[in-house]
């Protein structure tokens, strides 16, 4: 839980907000699959360079950020 400062110098704690919504974590989701299903027909470095960014946004849907 976050803390922000009020108008009065007091310190509260702030619920956090998921930043992804639901067609956007989906098109996220989807787009990673993509780009890891990609990494396995491309060969040399670039294909380590998809599968990691794939596993990142998929990672970044599941847990909203």
């Amino acid at each position: 839980m976050a803390l922000e400062i009020n108008k009065g110098g007091n310190m509260e704690p702030v619920a956090k907000i998921k930043n992804v919504g639901r067609g956007e974590a989906i098109f996220r989701s989807v787009v990673g699959v993509i780009l890891i299903i990609f990494a396995f027909f491309i060969s040399g470095f670039f294909r380590w360079v998809l599968g990691l960014v794939g596993v990142v946004i998929i990672l970044t849907a599941i847990f909203g950020y």
